[in-house]
Formats: C-alpha cells, sequence, structure tokens
C-alpha cells in the first residue's frame, strides 16, 4: 500500500493568498513571489508523485526453513530510481520473538502480541540501491511471518510526507529439535529368529524357513541342534525374512486431559522433537515412513496423514508438518478420525509407533483392530501413562533428560 501521509497545504494556501494579494494591490514583486511559491510546491507534489513511482521496495530471507540455533540473513532493499535524492527515509519491520534478530537499527519488544520491532533511518542518494541486512537465529519451533516491513519517506523539499508498506509476507520454518536415537531401534530387515530383536519385534516363537548345512562364518547361533544330530553333521537354520516393513508414526499432541487447562508447552515441545526424531532416524535407514498429526496446522485444520514414503523430500515435509502443528479444541475426535483414515494400510508389515505424552482412550478400538491383523504396537512417550495404557502390553518407550529407555 501507498498513501500520502501529509502535505504542506498551508504553503499552497499562503501561496495563492500571495498571488490574489499581488493582484488586488497590483504589486508585481508579490506576485512574482506568489507564482513562485506555487511552482515550487506543484514541482515538490509531481516529485512526490515520481517517487511512489518509482522507488523500488524489496523484502527477502536467504532460506525459509531453519534448525533451531540456525542464522539466516534477512535484508530490505531500498531502490531510488531517479535523479535526485529521497530525504528522510526511515523503515521499521515487525519481527516473531520466536527468533533471535541481529542487525542495525533499534529493536523493541511488543509483549502483547509476541512480537519485536526493528526500526532505523537511512539515507537514499539518486540512483542509488541501498541494503539493510539483518540475521534471524531460530529460537523456537514453528511457522513465523517476518514482516509487514514499511518505509516512510519524504520529497526533496519536505513537503510531502509518504508511507509505503511491504505487502508480501514472509514466513520461515524452525525445524523441530531432534535427539540421537539409537541404530537398532529400527531396521530394515528383520530376521524373525534373531536373538536381539527390535523393540517391535517378539524373537519368539522362531520362524524357520528350513535348515542347510554349515558353512564357515554363519553364527553359531544360527546352528539347529536337532537336525545336526540327525544327519551327523552341522545344520543350520535359515530364518524367514519379513520384508516391506514399513513405519506409521501417530502423534497425539495432548499435554492436559481438559482443554480448559490450556497447552504444557514444556511437554509439547520435547514430545514433537521425539515425533521428530524418530521420524529422521527411521527416514534415513531407508524404511518407509507414513505421518498422521492429530492437531492441526495451516491447510490441514482437522489433521495430518501421509502413507509410508522415503526420501529426503519425504523428510523435509515430515519435519515442516511437525514444525506447523498445533493442539487443536477437537483433538479427541481428529485422532480416531485420521487414525480410521489410515486403516487401510495398516498390516502386519506396519509397526506403528504412537508418540503421545497422555493415553487416549478413544483410539484403543481401532488399535485392537490393527493387533488382530498382526500389526506391531510401540509406544514412545514423555509422560506418564497410566493403567488403562500399561494393561494392553505395548512395548513402551519413555523420555526421559535426552535419552530413550525401554519401560
Amino acid at each position: 500500500m501507498i498513501a500520502q501521509l501529509w502535505r504542506n497545504t498551508g504553503l499552497i494556501v499562503a501561496a495563492f493568498v500571495i498571488v490574489l494579494t499581488g493582484i488586488f494591490f497590483g504589486r508585481p514583486v508579490i506576485l512574482l513571489i506568489g507564482v513562485f511559491l506555487l511552482v515550487l510546491t506543484g514541482f515538490a507534489e509531481w516529485m512526490a508523485g515520481q517517487t511512489l513511482t518509482n522507488i523500488g521496495l524489496e523484502h527477502q530471507v536467504s532460506h525459509r526453513v531453519m534448525e533451531i540455533g540456525q542464522t539466516v540473513v534477512a535484508e530490505m532493499v531500498f531502490e531510488n530510481r531517479m535523479p535526485w535524492p529521497i530525504a528522510h527515509v526511515s523503515w521499521e519491520n515487525s519481527l516473531p520473538q520466536a527468533v533471535d534478530v541481529h542487525g542495525p537499527g533499534k529493536l523493541v519488544d511488543n509483549a502483547p502480541a509476541h512480537r519485536q520491532v526493528l526500526s532505523g533511518q537511512l539515507h537514499v542518494g539518486a540512483n542509488e540501491r541501498v541494503r539493510v541486512q539483518y540475521r534471524l537465529t531460530g529460537r523456537a519451533r514453528g511457522r513465523w511471518m517476518v514482516g509487514p516491513a514499511a518505509v516512510w519517506f519524504s520529497d526533496t523539499f519536505g513537503f510531502t510526507r509518504i508511507y509505503r508498506d511491504m505487502p508480501d509476507q514472509i514466513y520461515i520454518t524452525v525445524w523441530p529439535k531432534r535427539y540421537p536415537i539409537a541404530a537398532q531401534f529400527v531396521s530394515r530387515n528383520l530376521l524373525e529368529g534373531t536373538i536381539r530383536g527390535r523393540p517391535w519385534d517378539v524373537p519368539e516363537p522362531y520362524r524357520i524357513a528350513g535348515t542347510r548345512p554349515y558353512v564357515l562364518g554363519d553364527p553359531v547361533r544360527h546352528i539347529h541342534p536337532y537336525a545336526s544330530a540327525r544327519s551327523g553333521q552341522l545344520m543350520v537354520k535359515q530364518l524367514e525374512t519379513v520384508q516391506n516393513r514399513h513405519l506409521e508414526v501417530i502423534v497425539h499432541p495432548l499435554t492436559h486431559r481438559e482443554h480448559w487447562m490450556g497447552i504444557d508447552v514444556d511437554v509439547l515441545e520435547d514430545l514433537l522433537s521425539l515425533a521428530a526424531s524418530v521420524v529422521e532416524s527411521t527416514l534415513l535407514t531407508g524404511i518407509e515412513v507414513g505421518l498422521t498429526l492429530s492437531g492441526s496446522l495451516p491447510g490441514y485444520p482437522y489433521g495430518y496423514t501421509a502413507r509410508p514414503r522415503r526420501g529426503q523430500n519425504v523428510l523435509a515435509e515430515y519435519l515442516t508438518a511437525l514444525s506447523w502443528l498445533q493442539p487443536s479444541g477437537a483433538i479427541h475426535q481428529i485422532l480416531v478420525d485420521r487414525m480410521a483414515e489410515m486403516s487401510w494400510r495398516v498390516n502386519s508389515a506396519s509397526v506403528v509407533v504412537l508418540v503421545l505424552a497422555l493415553w487416549e482412550p478413544a483410539m484403543a478400538p481401532i488399535l485392537a483392530v490393527w493387533r488382530r491383523r498382526g500389526t506391531r504396537v510401540v509406544i514412545v512417550t514423555n509422560g506418564d501413562l497410566d493403567q488403562e495404557s500399561l494393561a494392553l502390553s505395548y512395548p513402551i518407550y519413555r523420555w526421559r533428560e535426552g535419552r530413550l529407555a525401554h519401560a
């Protein structure tokens, strides 16, 4: 938006009065002074119009996605395409408090709006392009708006005050913090007979496809004693391998039983960081991962669900979704609806990882159906689950002070 905030109309009125006085009293000198003032104010008005048309303003950020603690460069660009300078240029930019700001100008907090305002002044000469650069360092997970920015300036004579904003609103995404997850937490190909199974894989009973003669280098624990005794030579078990295993990560960002109790921010951020850690560590091993979120995020007011996929693009998409996620009022119903929606793809090759701080009783019937299909269910939590969830005998892994431990 471009607006003319102030115009020196008093000078224009004075010029008309002087002209009329010179005409009425027949004083050529007074008349010339009045005409000169009219020409001067008219020229200043024309220059103000040219300034509105020929000044270029840009606002940009080097990266729209960042990690917590990462710094990106943002800049405002003022370009004067006219052969005269722009006088009295001042600017300001509204920024979220979720980022630390380092740069020129004065920084003032706007606490009620969780914003901070960076402002300053500069000089833009004739045909000059001026850049105002500042740095943003991510401090909290989320989707944050940078801007709007605005600039105030005057014509060369200072007769007119002009305002112009930069309507382009820039959104930056700060990904959640991730914690290291032990490498054995996930496995693409599972040997069911392996003693050291994965968290969701029960090592017994053995699933043996057959036997074969022992070959130097075979693990001793795979020797089949009874087959060896009958055949008179060492025989080893051929263990059946489960292929195409994939994860379904379900994130339920509920931190209090009652909605009027609000949101426990510390629990929520740890929960989403834990979910991001599970997603990232699994995708990096090459396993397909699906993601289901029971909160709301921009473009998905009633939850989010994505089928199992793999790759770096999928990781970026999932981390962005977790960055934008916020608990909503209908979080209980959203969870049930999204789990019902993903039921068609959950089968015996699926491992469902529930990332939650509080147990949700409404999902128990759906989980029971999945378990009858042979689906493995694992709970990863940073909260204290009640006896109902414990009675379901799911493997539970608790997050305590930077590490994941079996409960």
